[in-house]
């Protein structure tokens, strides 16, 4: 009969092991999870820097500065141009289409001034505009 006592307390202490072992495993789960995720969150600042000081985004960010504010040069002196040859014209056809492409022209000097002056602001972008460029653009002269 010691036999089968013993059989009969195993199998009830086999039951109520099982559900402590399975809300054990969850806590657990529950506790290494929120560690990783600490963890995480204390080296995302790391991770940042490294991703904003990496060689090839500091060489993009530099040169995109370059290039829009070269850019945006070439579209103020095109408007400037335009301004001329559209004073000049006598002809009403001619005018209208010499408008349309001025137009267009300005709304790219424009966008292309709300770009820089966007990217410039960005601490992780403005940090890579050279000082020999300007801090904003104006969109004002593209008018």
């Amino acid at each position: 009969m010691s036999y089968r006592r013993d059989v009969h307390e195993a199998e009830g202490n086999f039951y109520w092991s099982l559900p402590k072992i399975f809300f054990a495993t969850i806590i657990g789960l529950f506790v290494l999870g929120s560690a990783l995720g600490i963890g995480s969150l204390i080296l995302q600042p790391g991770r940042i820097v490294n991703k904003t000081l990496d060689a090839d985004n500091v060489i993009t960010n530099y040169e995109w500065f370059h290039d829009a504010n070269g850019n945006y040069l070439a579209r103020v002196a095109q408007v400037k141009q335009f301004k001329g040859l559209l004073g000049a014209e006598t002809d009403a056809q001619e005018k209208s289409r010499l408008r349309i492409d001025m137009a267009a022209i300005q709304q790219s000097c424009r966008d292309l001034s709300r770009r820089y002056n966007a990217n410039s602001e960005k601490m992780n972008r403005g940090i890579f505009r050279s000082h020999d460029l300007p801090d904003q653009l104006n969109s004002g002269e593209c008018e």
